[in-house]
Protein backbone atom coordinates (compact mmCIF):
# COMPACT_ATOMS: atom_id res chain seq x y z
CA UNK A 1 0.00 0.00 0.00
CA UNK A 2 1.47 3.27 -1.27
CA UNK A 3 0.59 6.66 0.61
CA UNK A 4 1.33 10.39 0.53
CA UNK A 5 -0.10 13.84 0.42
CA UNK A 6 -0.64 15.83 -1.87
CA UNK A 7 -1.70 19.66 -1.73
CA UNK A 8 -2.11 19.16 2.01
CA UNK A 9 -4.45 16.46 1.53
CA UNK A 10 -3.73 12.51 2.79
CA UNK A 11 -4.03 9.89 -0.59
CA UNK A 12 -4.10 6.29 -1.10
CA UNK A 13 -2.91 4.16 -4.16
CA UNK A 14 -4.01 0.66 -4.19
CA UNK A 15 -3.77 -1.97 -6.69
CA UNK A 16 -6.04 -4.57 -7.79
CA UNK A 17 -5.48 -8.25 -7.81
CA UNK A 18 -3.28 -9.95 -10.70
CA UNK A 19 -5.04 -13.16 -9.95
CA UNK A 20 -8.46 -14.21 -9.05
CA UNK A 21 -7.94 -14.90 -5.18
CA UNK A 22 -8.37 -18.13 -2.95
CA UNK A 23 -9.55 -18.55 0.80
CA UNK A 24 -7.72 -17.03 3.66
CA UNK A 25 -5.96 -20.54 4.29
CA UNK A 26 -5.05 -20.71 0.31
CA UNK A 27 -3.92 -17.17 0.21
CA UNK A 28 -2.16 -17.82 3.92
CA UNK A 29 0.02 -20.20 1.87
CA UNK A 30 0.59 -18.41 -1.58
CA UNK A 31 2.10 -15.54 0.51
CA UNK A 32 4.74 -17.72 2.54
CA UNK A 33 5.56 -19.55 -0.53
CA UNK A 34 6.08 -16.03 -2.10
CA UNK A 35 7.85 -14.32 0.49
CA UNK A 36 10.01 -17.42 1.20
CA UNK A 37 10.93 -17.25 -2.77
CA UNK A 38 12.55 -13.46 -2.41
CA UNK A 39 13.55 -13.05 1.16
CA UNK A 40 15.96 -14.50 3.31
CA UNK A 41 16.27 -15.03 7.38
CA UNK A 42 12.76 -14.74 7.65
CA UNK A 43 11.61 -13.57 11.37
CA UNK A 44 7.87 -13.70 12.17
CA UNK A 45 6.57 -11.29 15.15
CA UNK A 46 5.15 -14.29 16.93
CA UNK A 47 1.94 -13.27 19.89
CA UNK A 48 1.08 -16.38 20.21
CA UNK A 49 -2.44 -15.15 18.75
CA UNK A 50 -4.18 -16.97 15.80
CA UNK A 51 -2.64 -14.81 12.93
CA UNK A 52 0.85 -15.24 14.49
CA UNK A 53 0.55 -18.97 14.61
CA UNK A 54 -1.07 -19.20 10.90
CA UNK A 55 1.51 -17.68 9.41
CA UNK A 56 4.36 -19.87 11.29
CA UNK A 57 2.49 -23.01 9.85
CA UNK A 58 2.50 -21.80 6.59
CA UNK A 59 5.77 -21.70 6.21
CA UNK A 60 6.70 -24.40 8.33
CA UNK A 61 4.06 -27.09 5.61
CA UNK A 62 6.35 -25.30 3.13
CA UNK A 63 9.71 -26.54 4.94
CA UNK A 64 10.58 -23.20 5.20
CA UNK A 65 12.36 -22.31 8.22
CA UNK A 66 11.67 -18.96 10.52
CA UNK A 67 12.41 -17.65 13.57
CA UNK A 68 10.01 -16.23 15.77
CA UNK A 69 10.44 -13.08 18.26
CA UNK A 70 7.67 -12.27 20.83
CA UNK A 71 7.77 -8.95 22.26
CA UNK A 72 7.43 -8.89 26.37
CA UNK A 73 6.33 -6.81 28.72
CA UNK A 74 7.10 -7.89 31.98
CA UNK A 75 3.88 -7.83 34.16
CA UNK A 76 1.95 -6.35 31.33
CA UNK A 77 1.81 -9.61 28.75
CA UNK A 78 2.65 -12.71 30.95
CA UNK A 79 -0.27 -15.17 29.76
CA UNK A 80 0.94 -14.51 26.42
CA UNK A 81 4.61 -15.66 27.32
CA UNK A 82 2.56 -18.39 28.88
CA UNK A 83 0.87 -19.36 25.56
CA UNK A 84 4.37 -18.70 23.69
CA UNK A 85 5.71 -21.21 26.10
CA UNK A 86 2.99 -23.89 25.20
CA UNK A 87 3.30 -23.38 21.83
CA UNK A 88 7.12 -23.88 21.74
CA UNK A 89 6.26 -27.32 23.14
CA UNK A 90 3.38 -27.96 20.60
CA UNK A 91 5.32 -27.02 17.27
CA UNK A 92 8.93 -27.94 18.59
CA UNK A 93 10.32 -24.40 18.27
CA UNK A 94 12.52 -21.83 20.52
CA UNK A 95 10.79 -17.94 20.33
CA UNK A 96 13.21 -15.43 20.52
CA UNK A 97 12.40 -13.12 23.74
CA UNK A 98 12.51 -9.02 23.46
CA UNK A 99 12.12 -7.99 26.75
CA UNK A 100 11.34 -4.17 27.21
CA UNK A 101 10.71 -2.12 30.14
CA UNK A 102 7.85 -0.45 29.01
CA UNK A 103 7.73 2.10 31.79
CA UNK A 104 10.96 3.34 31.50
CA UNK A 105 11.28 4.71 27.83
CA UNK A 106 8.06 5.99 28.53
CA UNK A 107 8.97 9.79 28.11
CA UNK A 108 11.12 9.02 25.39
CA UNK A 109 8.22 7.45 22.97
CA UNK A 110 5.86 10.29 24.45
CA UNK A 111 8.17 12.78 23.14
CA UNK A 112 8.74 10.62 19.41
CA UNK A 113 5.45 10.69 19.43
CA UNK A 114 5.14 14.21 19.21
CA UNK A 115 8.29 14.69 17.09
CA UNK A 116 7.12 12.53 14.58
CA UNK A 117 3.80 12.97 14.36
CA UNK A 118 2.97 9.10 15.67
CA UNK A 119 0.00 9.53 17.40
CA UNK A 120 -0.58 5.49 18.37
CA UNK A 121 2.49 5.50 20.61
CA UNK A 122 2.07 1.66 20.41
CA UNK A 123 3.48 1.64 17.05
CA UNK A 124 6.68 3.48 18.30
CA UNK A 125 6.95 0.66 20.95
CA UNK A 126 6.78 -1.87 18.13
CA UNK A 127 9.84 0.08 16.23
CA UNK A 128 11.70 -0.72 19.67
CA UNK A 129 10.87 -4.36 19.01
CA UNK A 130 12.28 -4.67 15.58
CA UNK A 131 15.63 -2.77 16.61
CA UNK A 132 16.40 -5.47 19.18
CA UNK A 133 16.40 -7.98 16.03
CA UNK A 134 19.21 -8.59 13.62
CA UNK A 135 19.39 -5.84 11.30
CA UNK A 136 19.56 -7.59 7.94
CA UNK A 137 16.77 -9.80 8.74
CA UNK A 138 13.09 -9.51 6.94
CA UNK A 139 10.40 -9.31 9.68
CA UNK A 140 7.22 -10.14 9.51
CA UNK A 141 4.31 -8.83 11.15
CA UNK A 142 0.61 -10.17 11.10
CA UNK A 143 -2.95 -9.00 9.41
CA UNK A 144 -4.11 -5.75 10.45
CA UNK A 145 -7.82 -5.41 11.18
CA UNK A 146 -9.85 -4.86 7.76
CA UNK A 147 -12.08 -1.72 9.04
CA UNK A 148 -15.61 -1.74 7.57
CA UNK A 149 -18.39 0.60 9.02
CA UNK A 150 -21.65 -0.37 8.63
CA UNK A 151 -24.48 2.50 8.39
CA UNK A 152 -28.41 2.20 8.51
CA UNK A 153 -28.41 -0.22 5.55
CA UNK A 154 -26.73 -2.84 3.73
CA UNK A 155 -25.96 -0.61 1.11
CA UNK A 156 -23.81 2.01 3.53
CA UNK A 157 -20.54 0.25 4.24
CA UNK A 158 -17.06 1.86 3.57
CA UNK A 159 -13.63 0.49 4.31
CA UNK A 160 -11.57 2.56 6.30
CA UNK A 161 -7.96 3.66 6.11
CA UNK A 162 -6.30 6.54 7.27
CA UNK A 163 -2.48 8.06 7.97
CA UNK A 164 -2.75 7.10 11.61
CA UNK A 165 -4.19 3.90 11.78
CA UNK A 166 -1.65 1.33 12.63
CA UNK A 167 -0.59 -0.09 9.07
CA UNK A 168 0.76 3.02 8.25
CA UNK A 169 2.05 4.90 11.25
CA UNK A 170 3.83 1.30 11.65
CA UNK A 171 5.40 1.84 8.22
CA UNK A 172 6.55 5.05 9.34
CA UNK A 173 8.11 4.52 12.48
CA UNK A 174 9.98 0.89 11.25
CA UNK A 175 11.31 3.03 8.15
CA UNK A 176 13.14 5.88 10.55
CA UNK A 177 14.98 2.62 11.97
CA UNK A 178 17.30 2.54 8.55
CA UNK A 179 17.50 -0.93 8.22
CA UNK A 180 19.27 -2.78 6.02
CA UNK A 181 17.02 -5.66 6.09
CA UNK A 182 13.03 -5.74 4.99
CA UNK A 183 9.85 -5.22 6.95
CA UNK A 184 6.62 -7.12 5.39
CA UNK A 185 3.35 -6.95 6.69
CA UNK A 186 1.31 -10.21 6.16
CA UNK A 187 -1.80 -9.22 4.54
CA UNK A 188 -0.91 -6.15 2.15
CA UNK A 189 -2.11 -7.63 -1.27
CA UNK A 190 -4.94 -7.12 -2.97
CA UNK A 191 -5.85 -11.09 -3.13
CA UNK A 192 -5.09 -11.39 0.59
CA UNK A 193 -7.49 -8.64 1.58
CA UNK A 194 -9.99 -9.83 -0.92
CA UNK A 195 -9.95 -13.11 1.00
CA UNK A 196 -10.97 -11.71 3.96
CA UNK A 197 -13.03 -9.24 2.69
CA UNK A 198 -15.21 -11.39 0.48
CA UNK A 199 -15.66 -14.18 2.51
CA UNK A 200 -18.90 -15.32 3.75
CA UNK A 201 -18.14 -14.94 7.35
CA UNK A 202 -16.52 -11.14 7.10
CA UNK A 203 -19.90 -10.45 4.83
CA UNK A 204 -22.17 -12.30 7.70
CA UNK A 205 -21.01 -10.47 10.25
CA UNK A 206 -21.28 -6.36 8.12
CA UNK A 207 -25.30 -7.49 8.16
CA UNK A 208 -25.64 -8.41 11.31
CA UNK A 209 -23.00 -5.61 12.83
CA UNK A 210 -26.13 -3.76 14.49
CA UNK A 211 -26.38 -6.88 16.69
CA UNK A 212 -22.58 -6.89 17.93
CA UNK A 213 -22.53 -2.72 18.01
CA UNK A 214 -25.67 -2.35 20.02
CA UNK A 215 -26.17 -5.50 22.32
CA UNK A 216 -24.15 -4.31 24.91
CA UNK A 217 -21.50 -6.82 24.44
CA UNK A 218 -17.87 -5.74 25.93
CA UNK A 219 -14.23 -6.53 25.59
CA UNK A 220 -11.90 -5.60 28.59
CA UNK A 221 -14.74 -3.62 30.19
CA UNK A 222 -15.26 -1.34 27.10
CA UNK A 223 -18.12 -1.55 24.51
CA UNK A 224 -17.48 -3.47 21.51
CA UNK A 225 -17.57 -0.76 18.59
CA UNK A 226 -16.64 -1.10 14.99
CA UNK A 227 -12.69 -1.05 15.84
CA UNK A 228 -13.00 -4.30 17.76
CA UNK A 229 -15.60 -6.37 15.76
CA UNK A 230 -13.09 -8.18 13.40
CA UNK A 231 -10.34 -9.10 16.48
CA UNK A 232 -12.94 -9.74 19.25
CA UNK A 233 -15.63 -12.08 16.95
CA UNK A 234 -14.86 -12.47 13.17
CA UNK A 235 -11.54 -13.11 12.94
CA UNK A 236 -11.55 -16.52 15.49
CA UNK A 237 -14.76 -17.80 13.52
CA UNK A 238 -12.82 -17.46 9.88
CA UNK A 239 -9.60 -19.18 11.09
CA UNK A 240 -11.36 -21.88 12.88
CA UNK A 241 -13.58 -22.15 9.12
CA UNK A 242 -10.42 -22.49 7.37
CA UNK A 243 -7.45 -24.31 10.31
CA UNK A 244 -10.19 -25.77 12.22
CA UNK A 245 -8.56 -27.47 15.21
CA UNK A 246 -4.41 -27.03 13.40
CA UNK A 247 -4.40 -23.62 15.88
CA UNK A 248 -4.70 -23.58 19.23
CA UNK A 249 -7.48 -20.54 20.08
CA UNK A 250 -6.45 -18.79 23.26
CA UNK A 251 -9.12 -16.69 24.60
CA UNK A 252 -8.03 -12.96 24.01
CA UNK A 253 -6.03 -11.34 27.03
CA UNK A 254 -6.29 -7.82 28.22
CA UNK A 255 -2.44 -7.87 27.63
CA UNK A 256 0.28 -5.27 26.98
CA UNK A 257 -1.32 -2.49 25.11
CA UNK A 258 -4.84 -3.05 27.11
CA UNK A 259 -2.67 -2.56 30.40
CA UNK A 260 -0.05 0.23 29.74
CA UNK A 261 -1.73 3.71 30.09
CA UNK A 262 -0.11 5.44 27.62
CA UNK A 263 0.04 2.98 24.60
CA UNK A 264 -3.50 3.34 24.59
CA UNK A 265 -6.08 5.09 22.57
CA UNK A 266 -4.54 7.19 19.36
CA UNK A 267 -7.17 11.10 19.23
CA UNK A 268 -5.52 11.81 15.76
CA UNK A 269 -6.53 8.20 14.27
CA UNK A 270 -9.79 9.94 12.74
CA UNK A 271 -8.03 12.54 10.47
CA UNK A 272 -6.43 12.31 7.01
CA UNK A 273 -8.95 9.25 6.27
CA UNK A 274 -10.14 7.36 2.89
CA UNK A 275 -13.47 5.84 2.84
CA UNK A 276 -14.36 3.54 0.21
CA UNK A 277 -17.57 1.74 0.16
CA UNK A 278 -17.48 -1.83 0.38
CA UNK A 279 -18.95 -3.51 -3.14
CA UNK A 280 -16.45 -0.58 -5.02
CA UNK A 281 -13.68 -1.54 -3.15
CA UNK A 282 -14.10 -5.03 -4.07
CA UNK A 283 -15.24 -4.74 -7.33
CA UNK A 284 -11.70 -2.86 -8.04
CA UNK A 285 -9.58 -5.28 -6.15
CA UNK A 286 -10.96 -8.16 -8.03
CA UNK A 287 -9.63 -6.39 -11.57
CA UNK A 288 -7.08 -9.20 -12.22
CA UNK A 289 -4.75 -6.57 -14.02
CA UNK A 290 -2.65 -5.26 -11.69
CA UNK A 291 -4.25 -1.37 -12.01
CA UNK A 292 -3.41 1.19 -9.74
CA UNK A 293 -5.79 3.48 -8.14
CA UNK A 294 -5.34 6.78 -6.04
CA UNK A 295 -7.87 7.27 -3.54
CA UNK A 296 -8.15 10.75 -1.58
CA UNK A 297 -8.62 12.01 1.83
CA UNK A 298 -12.60 12.37 2.20
CA UNK A 299 -13.70 12.13 5.51
CA UNK A 300 -14.36 15.70 7.30
CA UNK A 301 -12.43 14.71 10.83
CA UNK A 302 -15.40 16.51 12.93
CA UNK A 303 -18.20 14.33 11.19
CA UNK A 304 -17.23 11.51 13.19
CA UNK A 305 -20.04 10.51 15.85
CA UNK A 306 -19.23 8.82 18.52
CA UNK A 307 -19.27 4.97 17.64
CA UNK A 308 -16.59 6.29 15.23
CA UNK A 309 -19.24 5.88 12.17
CA UNK A 310 -18.45 8.06 8.80
CA UNK A 311 -21.09 10.68 8.48
CA UNK A 312 -21.52 10.45 4.92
Amino acid sequence: MKYGFENNKFYLELTSSSRPHGNMREEHELRAKEIAENYKDIWISFSAGIDSQSIFLSFRNLGVDTKCAFLYLHGYNDQELTNVRFLENKYNFKAHIVDIDVLAIQKEIEQESIDTDTPGTVNLLHKRFLSQLPDSCTFIQENHNPLVFVGSSPDKLWWYQGYYLPQIARSRAFDSLNRSGNYLFWDDSAEFHLSMLEDDVFKGSLYSAQYIDGNGLKRHNNLVDPYDRWDTYIKPIIYGKYWKDDLVYFPKFAGAVENVPYLTGNPEARKHAVIIPYFELIDFLKNTDSRTQRFYENVNYYKLDNRRKPNV
